[in-house]
């Protein structure tokens, strides 16, 4: 059952997702609106930097939302993601396929003058070293007689990672190198403006135990219940505090709540690359920003919730429609809305 691109997931799974209540607050103020895919954008030198998804577009706006200005206009088809406008220059990425379908995923710099580089070929990363490849996904321990009884589109044998590329969010560590999280390869990496890239972690892959509920639903045999199906990582964005990198990861296969809530957020260390689990249960966690005291907020796009944690459990704080990205600035909190179903809007919300 290998990883759904995010950026065709159904967008009704957003619309029909449970809303759970957050408790009374202030609006949020709509900033931006008529964006159409907002799932990725920075806050960064006094403007705001968006990748309209399905529109093959990266602009950028004011604080305040004028100014509109397109920055780079790309085929639709080719997906453009993981903006990082910190600076000098704003990091992005682009996946896609050339006219004669070979392949590629990058991490490009655009520069003040407009000129467009290449940071770093992804791809070529991935099908050089395939980090995952020694990690089992699947079902792991089916009889042959069982896996052979599980429609091909799920499989009933265990694979090992596969060489898969999709970088989603960056964040710069320092003027030369960027962390990257990669949903196809469902590893974080680190990626030098000169293009050498290494592994800072891998996710490892997530169990869920088949019920017959959800053998029903995935419909797969009922020899199927009671054993474990390991879904890949996914993960989906990236911040920095200090030498602490906070993941967000979604689980491979059904993104909507068809499985239940089965998001995460993580914590990396920089230094010694160990992977510490903070807290799982969000619903489509496609968005992490962390405030200077520490405080994780996570986007749940198929929750229309924004939540923090709070002793290692998720806590609702905002409900809004469809929120796929957020971003800490100046101690208030921006986040997209309505992700998947156009017209999309980014707004500003104190906490």
């Amino acid at each position: 059952m290998r990883v759904r691109p995010i950026l065709v997931a159904a967008a009704t799974a957003a619309a029909t997702a449970v809303s759970m209540a957050a408790p009374a607050q202030a609006a949020p103020v709509p900033v931006v609106e008529n964006l159409v895919g907002p799932l990725s954008f920075s806050v960064d030198g006094g403007s705001i930097v968006v990748a309209q998804s399905f529109a093959g577009k990266l602009s950028q706006f004011q604080l305040n939302g004028t100014g509109s200005k397109d920055l780079l206009v790309r085929n639709p088809k080719i997906d453009i993601g993981a903006v990082e406008a910190a600076g000098p220059g704003t990091l992005f990425s682009v996946t896609g396929k050339t006219p004669s379908g070979v392949k590629f995923a990058q991490l490009a710099l655009l520069a003040a003058n407009g000129k467009k580089t290449t940071w770093a070929n992804l791809r070529t990363f991935e099908v050089q070293k395939n980090p995952d490849h020694a990690t089992s996904y699947g079902f792991r321990d089916l009889s042959s007689s069982c896996a052979a009884k599980v429609p091909n589109q799920v499989g009933g044998k265990p694979y090992k990672g596969k060489v898969d590329s999709h970088p989603y969010a960056s964040a710069r560590i320092n003027k030369g190198a960027a962390l990257v999280a990669d949903a196809g390869g469902n590893d974080l990496l680190r990626a030098t403006k000169t293009g050498k890239t290494s592994v800072v972690a891998i996710f490892p892959a997530q169990p869920l135990k088949i019920t017959k509920a959800i053998a029903q639903g995935l419909h797969v045999p009922t020899c199927t219940v009671g054993h474990k199906y390991y879904f890949e990582a996914v993960p989906t964005d990236v911040e920095v505090r200090g030498h602490h990198a906070y993941v967000t990861t979604l689980p491979g296969g059904p993104e909507d709540p068809s499985l239940g809530a089965r998001g995460k957020v993580y914590r990396v260390n920089l230094r010694t690359g160990h992977v510490k689990l903070l807290a799982k249960h969000f619903l489509g966690a496609t968005g992490v920003a962390v405030s200077p005291a520490g405080k994780v907020y996570v986007a749940e796009l198929f929750g229309n919730r924004i939540s923090t944690i709070a002793h290692g459990k998720r806590k609702t704080v905002l409900s809004t429609p469809g929120p796929a990205a957020i971003e800490w600035h100046n101690g208030q909190l921006f986040f997209t809305s309505n992700s998947l179903t156009p017209p999309g809007s980014i707004l500003r919300w104190t906490p």
